[in-house]
C-alpha cells in the first residue's frame, strides 16, 4: 500500500492526456491559462491490496498487487495563490470522466484550490492501455476492482508527503475527497469499508479531511454500495454500512431528487458531534444530470476523434434547464468552513414522501409535490421557489436514438432516461396569473437568489448567471411593461 515511483507524462499537439483541461480547436473544456493554471499527468506506480470479504462479511486483505495509473493535476501557476485545498477525486468509469472537476472548477480556481483526478477502474484502465493511446499509457495496470481504495489513497498520500515529486508546491493544508454517481458510492464504500480509519499520513492524521458523496443513494442496491470487487459476495442490500457513519471528519451527502427517491431507508440525522459531522442537502428541481455543462468534459470528444465508440441520449420532452451545479459550490465552500474554522453548516429541509417509504433497499418512493408537480422541502432552488415549469426527474427515450457506452450498467434506453431531467412550461394562462409582467417574475426571483445566498446555499458570484437565464426566460414566456433588466 505505497507509491513506489512517479513519472510526469510529456504532453504536445499528438500527445494529449485524456480528459485535457482544453481541446485545442473546439469548445470543449477549460482555459487553465487564463485562469492562472497549469495541468500535470503522472503515471503512478505502486503496490496495494486487493481486497476481499471473511466469513464475517468484513474487509480484509486478500493480497499484495502491483499496479500503475494515472493521476490529473491541476493547480495555480503562481503558487503563493495556492490555498492549501485539495480538492480529489477518483475519475469516473464512464470515459474516466471528472465530475467533481466539471462540478467545481469556477470555484477551484477563484479560491486558488488545487485538483487531482486518479483513474481507478480497471476497465477504463484496460481501454487506456489497449485502444485510446497505447504510446502513452501502455503501461496502465489496475488488476482487480478491490485495489481503487488503497490506489486513491495512496496517490493523496503522496501529494501530502510530496513523495516522488507528485507535489512540490506549498503545503497541502486540507484534502477532500468526493464522487458523483459511481463514484459518489465509490466515496461511501471507503468509508463504510474502513480505508478512512485504516489509511493514514505519517503522523496519524486522516489522508481525507472531509467528504461529498454527491448524486449516490445508499439505499439503490448494489448501485449505491457495489462493494469491494465485482465479485457475488457483497454487503447485503440491509448492510448498515449504506448509512453513513461516523468518521471524525465532516461528511455530506448531496443528493437531487432522483437519489432521493431510494434514499428514504438508509435516512440519518444531521449531526455536529465533533466525531460524527453530517449533512444531507437534497436539491430541489434537479436530477441525476443536472451536474453542470458537459461541454468542459473533453472524455468523450478524444474518443469520439479515435473512432471509438461514444453514447448518445436524446429524451422526447424539453431538457431541464436546471444546474444543481451552482448549489454544490456553496456546499463545498461550507465544507471547507466546517473544517478549516470549525463553523457548522446550516441545516436544510429535506424532501417528504408521497407515501412512508417500506424500508426495501432498491425500491424508488415518489416524492410530495406541490399542486403545479414541483417537490416539497429541500434547498428551495430559485427555479423552483419562482417556478415557470414544472421539473421532473425522470424522462423518456426517443426510440433508437439512446445508446450506452460499453462502461455503462444501464443498457436500456429507459434506465439510461430515468436518470435524466426534464421541465414542462406552465401554460400562458397559468404564467399571467403567477406573474403579471416579466418584472413581477425577475423581482422574485432575484428575491430568492438572495435568500439563498442569505442561507449560505448560493456564492454570491453565481447570481449573476443564474439572473442572466432568468431574463431570457422572462423575454421567451412573460409580457413586459417595460425593457427586462439583465440583471
Amino acid at each position: 500500500m505505497t507509491v513506489l515511483q512517479a513519472h510526469r507524462l510529456e504532453t504536445s499537439a499528438h500527445s494529449l492526456p485524456l480528459g485535457v483541461a482544453r481541446l485545442p480547436g473546439t469548445a470543449f473544456g477549460v482555459d487553465l491559462e487564463a485562469a492562472g493554471y497549469r495541468e500535470d499527468e503522472y503515471l503512478v506506480s505502486g503496490n496495494a491490496n486487493a481486497w476481499t470479504y471473511d466469513e464475517h462479511g468484513q474487509a480484509v486483505p486478500d493480497a499484495d498487487v502491483p499496479y500503475t495509473t494515472r493521476i490529473l493535476v491541476r493547480r495555480p501557476v503562481d503558487e503563493a495563490r495556492f490555498d492549501g485545498v485539495v480538492q480529489a477525486e477518483p475519475l469516473h468509469p464512464e470515459y474516466d470522466t471528472a465530475i467533481s472537476w466539471r462540478v467545481l472548477h469556477p470555484w477551484i480556481m477563484r479560491t486558488g484550490a488545487a485538483w487531482v483526478g486518479i483513474t481507478q477502474e480497471p476497465r477504463i484502465a484496460e481501454s487506456l492501455r489497449a485502444e485510446f493511446d497505447p504510446a502513452r499509457y501502455g503501461r496502465l495496470s489496475i488488476p482487480a476492482p478491490s485495489l481503487r481504495y488503497d490506489i486513491v489513497a495512496d496517490v493523496v498520500t503522496a501529494l501530502r508527503t510530496r513523495a516522488f515529486g507528485l507535489w512540490d508546491g506549498p503545503e497541502i493544508t486540507r484534502a477532500y475527497l468526493s464522487g458523483w454517481s459511481m463514484t459518489g458510492s465509490f466515496c461511501r464504500v471507503f468509508l463504510g469499508e474502513g480505508f478512512h480509519e485504516r489509511r493514514r499520513l505519517p503522523g496519524g492524521e486522516p489522508i481525507f479531511d472531509g467528504y461529498v458523496i454527491a448524486i449516490s443513494s445508499g439505499g439503490a442496491a448494489r448501485a449505491g454500495y457495489p462493494g469491494l470487487s465485482n465479485g457475488p459476495d457483497q454487503p447485503t442490500m440491509r448492510d448498515p454500512r449504506r448509512i453513513v457513519g461516523s468518521h471524525g471528519v465532516p461528511v455530506i451527502e448531496l443528493l437531487s431528487e432522483v437519489e432521493s427517491e431510494t434514499h428514504g431507508p438508509v435516512l440519518r440525522a444531521d449531526s455536529d458531534d465533533p466525531a460524527d459531522r453530517y449533512r444531507l442537502y437534497q436539491v430541489a428541481g434537479t436530477s441525476h444530470d443536472s451536474t453542470g455543462p458537459h461541454h468542459v468534459d473533453t472524455n468523450q470528444e478524444q474518443y469520439r476523434r479515435r473512432g471509438l465508440p461514444v453514447p448518445s441520449r436524446r429524451i422526447l420532452e424539453t431538457p431541464s434547464d436546471a444546474r444543481m451545479d451552482f448549489v454544490a459550490r456553496a456546499v463545498f465552500s461550507l465544507l471547507d468552513r466546517w473544517v478549516a474554522d470549525g463553523q457548522a453548516p446550516p441545516h436544510a429541509e429535506r424532501f417528504t414522501f408521497e407515501e412512508e417509504p417500506c424500508g426495501e433497499i432498491g425500491d424508488a418512493v415518489p416524492l410530495a409535490r406541490d399542486e403545479h408537480g414541483n417537490v416539497l422541502g429541500g434547498i428551495r432552488t430559485p427555479w423552483v421557489e419562482t417556478p415557470v415549469a414544472r421539473y421532473h426527474p425522470h424522462s423518456t427515450p426517443v426510440p433508437g436514438e439512446c445508446r450506452p457506452s460499453p462502461w455503462m450498467p444501464m443498457a436500456e434506453p429507459e434506465a439510461m432516461t430515468w436518470l435524466a431531467g426534464h421541465m414542462t412550461t406552465f401554460s400562458a394562462d397559468l404564467l399571467i396569473a403567477r406573474y403579471p409582467t416579466a418584472e413581477t417574475y425577475l423581482t422574485r426571483y432575484r428575491e430568492n437568489c438572495l435568500a439563498m445566498v442569505g442561507a449560505g446555499f448560493l456564492r454570491w458570484e453565481e447570481v449573476e448567471p443564474l439572473l442572466v437565464a432568468a431574463g431570457h426566460r422572462a423575454l421567451t414566456l412573460l409580457p413586459r411593461n417595460r425593457p427586462v433588466p439583465a440583471r
